[in-house]
């Protein structure tokens, strides 16, 4: 039978997508606004629905959210819609979202309709959402039971849901260039891990620098701490990112890299692409890399840079899991408070209004925090892979995974 999909207009819309999304006979869906103050909301749930191709029959806007007796008659004004024009549909009346009291007022009209409707009527489902435990579960009175929880939503959907809107990312369309340096990424990340980790700050730093100065040349000269760097230098060398002359006479080395993508990657996208290869193993559903977008919010529209640049947000099982890759050692004495408190602000924050209210945050570090780091991650619920490995990288996949249901 055709169902019809009654949406409750709330700030988290999520919870009315998964069910309508994953309805394969809904023919159409009526939003209900108890008053306007989030007529952006009701705008993103039309453009949601138009992009898959499902009709915004009504939008229906009452005059308060949290007066009942205006939304009983706002609910009565719903019914009266329904019969008039779908009773030969099965009426799909969502509760997840809305006021408190919008929801109640909702319910209870249904409830009564599908107690006076006869024999021949089909009674109306209404169902709520439990985005949490992943389940829809039905509210009628003489039913029990639970609707199936489908993985529907694209990260585009997830995000877009959300507020922001992605314009560019590195994922399976465009990541063969990822692929083709695999080998060479998890080789640095296991020497980086181990007994070369010193040598990773001043690497980092010779090309960051050399990029800033790429107009003129991409050459920097290195005082190597201890002759066994040469090894990776060398390799480095052989993949074809730098050129490197030896003056073993001062344990110098003349570096000139070849490039600007050789720059950034050794400067520290060698670590997202090293925890991008670890997410696509453990068989996340959608993987997205080095995103860049805009925020659909006026405040945070206007702070241009990182707020809209993001090193990875996984998608699985409706839920957003958002990660930050930084190679840089937080004992240095060039490091700054600042950063380290933006750092975790940004994944607290950002991280929580990307994704909703069951979003997870994860911090990936190619050296160890310090103990304020790790304690102001613990306050926040963001998960830490320090002194990251391969094996301890995939470990807090598979458990993130399973927790967002596999």
């Amino acid at each position: 039978m055709e169902t019809l999909h009654i949406n409750l207009v709330s700030e988290h819309i999520t919870a009315n997508l998964i069910p309508t999304l994953s309805d394969s006979n809904c023919i159409g869906v009526v939003l209900v606004q108890g008053d306007d103050k989030l007529e952006n909301k009701n705008q993103m749930l039309c453009e949601l629905y138009k992009r898959r191709n499902i009709p915004v029959l009504k939008q229906l806007v009452g005059t308060s959210s949290h007066f009942f007796s205006q939304l009983n008659r706002q609910a009565n004004e719903l019914i009266d819609y329904l019969e008039t024009y779908h009773k030969d549909k099965c009426w799909v009346l969502n509760v997840t979202c809305g006021t408190k009291p919008m929801s109640l007022a909702m319910t209870l009209a249904m409830q009564n309709y599908n107690a006076q409707c006869s024999q021949e009527s089909q009674p109306a489902l209404i169902i709520y959402t439990d985005s949490q435990n992943k389940a829809i579960h039905i509210l009628n009175n003489q039913q029990s039971g639970s609707l199936p929880y489908e993985s529907i939503l694209t990260l585009e959907e997830l995000l877009m849901a959300n507020r922001f809107t992605i314009n560019n990312c590195i994922d399976s369309s465009n990541d063969h260039f990822v692929h083709e340096r695999a080998e060479l990424t998890r080789y640095l990340g296991k020497q980086f891990s181990g007994k070369f980790q010193g040598m990773l700050g001043q690497l980092q730093w010779a090309a960051s620098e050399a990029a800033k100065n790429h107009k003129v040349d991409f050459s920097q000269t290195i005082h190597l701490k201890n002759k066994d760097f040469s090894l990776i230098y060398n390799r480095l060398a052989e993949e074809g990112l730098i050129k490197c002359q030896w003056h073993e006479h001062n344990n110098q080395i003349d570096i000139q890299f070849n490039g600007e993508d050789a720059c950034r990657y050794l400067a520290g996208l060698w670590l997202e692409e090293f925890t991008y290869l670890q997410a696509l193993e453990c068989g996340f559903e959608e993987v997205a890399m080095s995103v860049e977008g805009v925020w659909n919010d006026d405040r945070l529209s206007q702070e241009q840079g990182k707020n809209n640049e993001f090193d990875m947000l996984i998608r699985h099982n409706n839920q957003l899991l958002t990660v930050e890759c930084k190679a840089r050692n937080w004992n240095s004495k060039a490091k700054q408070l600042t950063s380290e408190q933006d750092i975790l602000h940004k994944l607290d924050n950002l991280g929580s209004k990307l994704g909703g209210l069951y979003a997870q945050n994860l911090l990936v570090s190619a050296y160890t925090l310090t103990g304020s780091m790790l304690n102001r991650a613990q306050t926040n619920q963001i998960i830490v892979c320090d002194n990251v490995t391969q094996d301890k990288l995939l470990e807090i996949f598979k458990r993130l995974k399973k927790q967002m249901g596999n």
